[in-house]
């Protein structure tokens, strides 16, 4: 059943033959199509920057830039890579078939070609990625929609938690009440769990769509973190120092996923660090070509076994402060996925005497890296 409503399918025509352009383009247009001709390959690509179509027929035999060449520019460019390709070849060129399909067509005419079947399958695939489009904009729109619903709904959640931990702290000499308080309570903290992992997850994919891999001094997003969660540590009266006296390397990130990451890692140390304690943040050169961020606290630490499933999605460590807000269980699942999409690595060390280490190691920026300052000379703490 066609999607009702749309304006007809606008399809392109690559052909080098002008005769081959009209009779197309004539049938075409008689069937309800918009046609959008193109005699060249480099036409075809000038035209595609302006203009989007539902469907490309494309002659694989043009001189100067022929049908494969082009195909391989389309299913290059993200915004045409989901374009379905039919191309167009003489029956005897029955050896070409499967050249093209590998090149990434959907499907192909014979010249001479039938009317009825170009038409067909012309209106057949424009209807498939006209559904598919709309299916995807349906998803996008539910899931935005879902994200505010869900944000929304972080400062209720917490506020109910909050409350219920106050009632248990404050005691109760009816033991109903204070079993339904420790229900409420529970029941709070597993719905700020999913809210969390939630977000979480489309924040992975949102930084993803808008990565953008600059030079940045460690030292800078060391103390932006900081900054930002400063008030967290000031209310459990722990100091953050920072350790970079003299680094002036850069490395090649992007921020906003460095800083997810580095947000996480000093958010779990203040969680699991005891009060009036000190978390570390630091930096030193790694192997070749790297560099080394690091987050030190003086929590209990992690146990052997728990270590191996840290960086797992979904697992929560058992030895969570009585206190602590929900955990998502995907925080370092997710540090560690954005991490090395960046070319990096994340990874957990204990410390001899008591505590833990979180390191982040990034690229070290270039002059080839965008942004990138050479250093000038060393700057103290």
């Amino acid at each position: 059943m066609p999607l009702t409503g749309l304006t007809p399918a606008l399809v392109m025509i690559v052909d080098d033959q002008e005769a081959n352009l009209r009779l197309l383009g004539r049938v075409l247009s008689d069937a309800g199509f918009d046609v959008m001709p193109a005699s060249s390959g480099a036409q075809a690509l000038e035209r595609l920057a302006v203009e989007t179509p539902d469907v490309v027929l494309l002659d694989m035999r043009m001189p100067d830039m022929n049908g494969f060449a082009v195909l391989e520019r389309i299913r290059g460019e993200p915004k045409w890579a989901d374009i379905p390709v039919l191309f167009l070849t003489a029956a005897h060129e029955r050896d070409l078939l499967v050249r093209a399909f590998e090149a990434g067509a959907v499907d192909y005419l014979t010249k001479p070609f039938v009317s009825e079947e170009l038409i067909v399958r012309v209106r057949t695939h424009s209807e498939h990625k006209r559904y598919r489009d709309k299916l995807r904009q349906t998803i996008r729109e539910r899931e935005d929609l879902a994200t505010i619903i869900v944000h929304d709904l972080k400062n209720p959640l917490f506020n109910i938690s909050l409350n219920a931990g106050m009632i248990l702290e404050a005691g109760s000499d009816d033991e109903e009440i204070a079993t339904r308080a420790a229900s409420i309570e529970t029941s709070a903290k597993r719905a700020m769990d999913f809210v969390e992992r939630y977000l979480g997850k489309r924040a992975s994919l949102e930084l993803r769509a808008r990565c953008s891999v600059e030079a940045h001094t460690p030292r800078a997003l060391l103390e932006s973190v900081a900054a930002e969660l400063g008030e967290d540590a000031g209310r459990r009266r722990q100091r953050i120092e920072i350790h970079a006296a003299t680094m002036r390397q850069q490395v090649a990130c992007d921020r906003d996923a460095a800083l997810l990451i580095l947000r996480n890692l000093l958010s779990n140390a203040i969680k699991y660090a005891p009060e009036d304690s000190t978390i570390e943040l630091g930096v030193h050169a790694g192997a070749a070509g790297s560099l080394r961020l690091w987050v030190a606290d003086r929590g209990p630490g992690i146990s052997t076994e728990q270590q191996a499933q840290l960086f797992k999605r979904y697992v929560r460590l058992s030895a969570e402060p009585k206190d602590a807000a929900a955990s998502s269980g995907v925080g370092l699942a997710l540090a560690r996925q954005e991490a090395e999409w960046m070319g990096g690595e994340l990874w957990y060390e204990p410390r001899p005497e008591q505590g833990s280490v979180f390191v982040l190691k990034l690229p070290q920026a270039g002059p080839q890296t965008p942004g990138y300052q050479a250093p000038d000379g060393d700057e103290d703490a």
